[in-house]
């Protein structure tokens, strides 16, 4: 299934007798509670919790990955210039604000897709079908996933796990460990439900459950967030935990033998891949002010070079450039691979026929390869919308180091095994001894530009030091404010993070 489309209950009313009329359901009651009763209704709603996924932008302009990428030293916004989409370039350099307009999409994404989860968890019926426990487990992993996102950028969240009624509707923030204890328990009650095999490529497995939940171990161990947040165990005792979900699925996947593979289109769904959110190429073109409909990434036309023309590469709006830091550790280090890879620079335009394009404020000479612009994934006259290109999420490189990073945090094993098989496939000499230092430089060079650097340098506590002179305060940038909009709708039961 290339594309995840919307599903749209329509509710047919015809004529009946005045008794008849007052005995029926109401339609809210009748949606929420007997709508999820076959096998076709639960996979429809499913449908429906994997579709918020897939949106980047809404009224707002809001894309999940660039306020991931943006507050790293991996990239620079750039685009058309710091007037082309302020509250990137306010994420880039920590001056957002609660009014920041893409992070107030991010967060009503979040709660869209925990709220479509909820649907399928709390009304389907499990015995509807053989299928019916699979679609709740994947139901569950939905949650946990749009759970771990919404706890990363924001800290303390409201946690809901039950349908509210009106007076509910003011929910708190709670504790962002008693977030992660929910994102364990559903996990858990997932993986034994969980396919090993997916029906469908984009829908959720086993492994895919097993590595998030390998994740969250991970991140509750960093030094951070364990201190920060208070969470009832050991940091030991979760690297522990980590490693166990991730030695489960060690050997379940295999790198792909060419780094530069990982990302294109003709790879999608490969050997290294765990989980992916699926894009297509049928998308509504033109619809600025709402992309919530639009079924393309629209990613890949952000960070395509700006002014170019060629037949190779399509022309994109030059957002999310690759940080000349970057290049540089690269080049230290001999990383071709991955260098070329992750970036592309004015002499591979050259080379495919360019003759100019734009060089903005912030521009560094290297784009993302990572989300190229190549003129034959799009079918369509709306180009811009029809990139059809999948974001990979979980994949099995990144495993392997967070696997190393576990093994070394337990003191259970030899890291070098799984770190020296990232490093191999760039062709670089094995590391023997690996340490923590090595783990980081490793995950930047091989994770780059992926939307990981900046929630690794919080999680390791490292953002103060490699991100102050970009603007990052320490006590604050840890976390993204949470949006005025939002504090203000729920009659301030919500209460702001700290510094905003």
């Amino acid at each position: 299934m290339k594309s995840i489309k919307y599903i749209f209950v329509l509710l047919m009313f015809f004529s009946t007798s005045c008794s008849d009329w007052l005995e029926m359901e109401p339609v809210g009651e009748k949606f929420e509670s007997n709508f999820y009763q076959t096998e076709e209704d639960i996979f429809q709603g499913l449908v429906a919790a994997y579709s918020l996924l897939q949106p980047k932008y809404y009224n707002n302009w809001s894309s999940y990955y660039f306020l991931s990428n943006f507050p790293s030293d991996d990239a620079e916004v750039v685009g058309g210039g710091s007037g082309d989409r302020p509250e990137y370039h306010a994420v880039s350099n920590f001056t957002m604000l609660p009014t920041n307009t893409a992070i107030l999409e991010l967060w009503r994404r979040g709660f869209f897709g925990v709220y479509r989860a909820n649907l399928v968890i709390l009304n389907a019926n499990p015995e509807a079908s053989d299928k019916s426990k699979e679609y709740i487990a994947e139901a569950k992993f939905l949650r946990a996933y749009y759970y771990f996102e919404l706890v990363r950028f924001f800290g303390d969240v409201p946690l809901i796990t039950k349908q509210l009624v009106p007076d509910e509707y003011d929910q708190p923030r709670v504790a962002a460990s008693l977030v992660y204890n929910q994102i364990i328990k559903d996990l858990q009650e997932a993986i034994p439900d969980l396919a090993v095999s997916p029906s469908e490529n984009y829908r959720a497995t086993k492994g895919a459950a097993q590595a998030l939940l390998g994740k969250a171990y991970l991140y509750m161990a960093s030094p951070y967030y364990h201190q920060k947040y208070g969470f009832e165990k050991s940091r030991t005792e979760y690297y522990e935990l980590a490693v166990e979900q991730f030695m489960d699925i060690y050997g379940l996947y295999q790198l792909e033998p060419i780094y530069d593979n990982i990302w294109r289109y003709e790879y999608e769904h490969g050997r290294e891949s765990i989980f992916e959110i699926e894009y297509g190429n049928i998308a509504r073109g033109g619809d600025w002010g709402n992309g919530r409909v639009n079924g393309g990434n629209i990613d890949v036309q952000m960070s395509g070079p700006r002014g170019i023309s060629t037949d190779t590469l399509n022309a994109g709006w030059g957002f999310d450039m690759v940080s000349t830091d970057l290049i540089a550790l690269y080049d230290a280090e001999g990383d071709v691979v991955r260098k070329y890879g992750t970036a592309y620079g004015e002499a591979f335009l050259l080379s495919i026929g360019a003759t100019s394009w734009d060089k903005n404020e912030g521009y560094t000479g290297w784009f993302s390869k990572k989300r190229a612009p190549w003129a034959h994934i799009t079918f369509s006259s709306s180009a811009e919308w029809n990139y059809e290109t999948n974001e990979r999420v979980i994949r099995y490189g990144d495993v392997l180091l967070m696997m190393a990073e576990a093994v070394l945090g337990s003191g259970t094993g030899n890291p070098d095994l799984y770190f020296n098989e990232v490093r191999q496939r760039a062709g670089l000499t094995p590391i023997s001894g690996v340490t923590l230092d090595d783990i980081k430089k490793e995950r930047r060079l091989e994770l780059a530009m992926e939307g990981f650097r900046y929630f690794d340098l919080v999680r390791w506590g490292d953002a103060p030091s490699v991100l102050g002179s970009s603007g990052f305060v320490e006590g604050i940038h840890e976390v993204f404010p949470i949006p005025q909009d939002e504090i203000i709708n729920s009659n301030y039961a919500l209460k702001q993070n700290d510094g905003y």
